[in-house]
């Protein structure tokens, strides 16, 4: 009779022999079978195994989310969109590029992406010096008025997001002289004057008269638009609001990292958010823009929106890009402690929204048509400051800008809009919801970025004002009808160079990329053996 082995001798055989939990057995329980019938035991076994396996597969494929899987590995790849399809055009664009195609047009206008840029390059300069001129540098902002929309989280006091006011020893008398007559005042004498309008009818913004009420007069040279380090559930709130709350419905899906003036390093939960990097392959950009830009999620906006609304939208958003890119072309290096360019900040900010990046076209074209209509206005402006170097600029400048968007032809055609019994009434939802913007800008916690966004706001609704509330005949004789103030000038103006500025950047982030392919080629060819 053979000896009983202790459990412990037991527990090691199980150990030593067994592979399978199903045949988990102890040895002294086990049959004695020949080597055959052991040998017949795996292969009925691995047999059962192959058969669950395709089971499994099958049922995948058909329902992957019954058993917790996703199908998305398996989808067949996707043709990019045409927003996608732009946007890896920017990047790789070349000379020679057919304009015929119809994604070579910025949407609800008669021009064509080549054109705009053709056009920058024939203002980019003369604006440049233009805005360094102390008329067109010198603006009043109220950037101390309380938000009226929620309660904010307080203000940013970062060195780059102060302002630097300009001494009132350095504004021309002219412009800050109050002129109160007696019709300002109650009906006693001595009472307060009655508060003045913020705007008209006519207003597409909240508008302060220079010459009246609060603000600080800046010099807009010394505070330029870029990287602050503004950022967090504050910077998000102004953006999200406005699409959300003020763009009639028709805003696209909005990741949490859209918004704000500053780093995008940082999301709005806290968590770290780095710069995507770019692809070397130029075949295997547009993929790579597709998955960032998750399309599927709703950046496009529908097709049935009435072209008011998009219009509005388009404002909105090609501001909002502007932004972006002025940010990602002045970007603070922490590591070098320089200014630089950061394509990687380009791309995760507007790769992932491209409607943008043409809406940013579609702004310069608006600006380009209200300047058109404006320009014996324009062209007769007193711009005298007393600095006689500026002034003669001003009066040799101004010329060469308006002959140059003159030659544009038309750009865009303002009386297809607000037609129709309901035009009236849609022009003036259209010119609230503009103005809710304004108001917006006051809740944005950095000095620097509530100055821009104000002054920016106001010079697109100067351009709509200009469209949209007076006819073309108005801008001629002697303007008796027309009311515009000089910080509208002056926005107008500046607002123009700020998206001519963001066209050069997106060159200049056309150039960063392209060199990425070219050293990322010639690395690969020094790599290549010796023939």
């Amino acid at each position: 009779m053979p000896k009983k082995r202790s459990s412990a001798a037991r527990s090691a055989a199980r150990t030593a022999h067994v592979t399978s939990p199903a045949l988990a057995l102890d040895t002294d329980q086990q049959p004695d079978v020949g080597p055959a019938k052991r040998q017949w035991l795996w292969t009925t076994l691995r047999v059962a195994a192959l058969a669950a396996a395709a089971a499994t597969a099958y049922i995948a494929r058909d329902s992957p989310h019954v058993l917790g899987l996703s199908s998305r590995s398996e989808d067949p790849p996707k043709s990019p969109s045409q927003n996608i399809g732009f946007m890896a055009q920017v990047l790789q664009k070349s000379q020679g590029q057919n304009i015929c195609k119809p994604e070579g047009f910025v949407s609800d206008t008669y021009s064509d992406f080549d054109s705009v840029e053709a056009l920058n390059h024939r203002v980019a300069r003369p604006l440049d010096k233009l805005v360094h001129t102390k008329f067109f540098r010198t603006l009043k902002v109220d950037l101390y008025k309380p938000c009226q929309l929620w309660r904010t989280e307080g203000s940013c006091f970062q060195r780059d997001c102060i302002v630097q006011p300009l001494d009132a020893s350095n504004v021309p008398a002219a412009w800050c002289a109050e002129t109160v007559d007696q019709n300002s005042f109650g009906p006693f004498l001595g009472s307060f004057p009655r508060q003045r309008p913020e705007y008209t009818d006519k207003d597409f913004a909240i508008v302060n008269d220079e010459t009246y009420g609060d603000g600080l007069w800046v010099d807009l040279v010394e505070n330029p638009e870029r990287f602050t380090g503004y950022a967090g559930a504050g910077a998000n709130a102004v953006w999200m609001s406005i699409y959300q709350d003020n763009c009639f419905g028709v805003a696209p899906y909005l990741q949490d990292t859209a918004g704000g003036w500053g780093s995008q390093l940082v999301n709005i939960d806290g968590k770290s958010m780095p710069f995507v990097q770019p692809p070397h392959k130029r075949r295997e950009l547009a993929p790579f823009l597709e998955n960032l830009a998750e399309e599927d999620r709703g950046v496009t906006l529908p097709a049935d929106v009435p072209r008011e609304y998009r219009v509005f939208y388009r404002a909105v958003s090609g501001l909002h890009a502007s932004v972006s890119t002025h940010i990602c072309a002045e970007y603070f290096n922490a590591t070098s402690e320089q200014w630089e360019p950061n394509l990687g900040c380009f791309i995760s900010r507007i790769g992932a929204f491209p409607d943008r990046l043409q809406n940013m076209y579609f702004n310069f074209v608006l600006l380009t048509r209200a300047i058109q209509k404006m320009e014996p206005y324009i062209a007769s402006y007193d711009y005298t400051t007393g600095v006689v170097k500026d002034d003669r600029a001003v009066q040799r400048l101004i010329p060469k800008v308006l002959k140059a968007v003159r030659k544009a032809g038309l750009v865009f055609d303002d009386s297809e809009l607000f037609l129709g019994s309901d035009g009236h009434e849609l022009k003036a939802e259209f010119k609230e919801n503009f103005r809710n913007i304004s108001r917006i800008m006051d809740c944005t916690g950095c000095e620097k970025c509530r100055l821009w966004g104000k002054t920016q706001t106001l010079g697109l609704a100067t351009a709509l004002k200009a469209l949209f509330s007076y006819p073309d005949r108005a801008f001629r004789g002697r303007f008796t009808s027309l009311d515009f103030k000089r910080n509208e000038v002056v926005a107008l103006i500046t607002t123009y160079f700020q998206f001519s500025r963001s066209l050069d950047a997106i060159e200049m982030f056309r150039g960063m990329y392209q060199n990425i392919v070219t050293d990322w080629r010639a690395s690969q060819a020094s790599q290549l053996p010796d023939k």
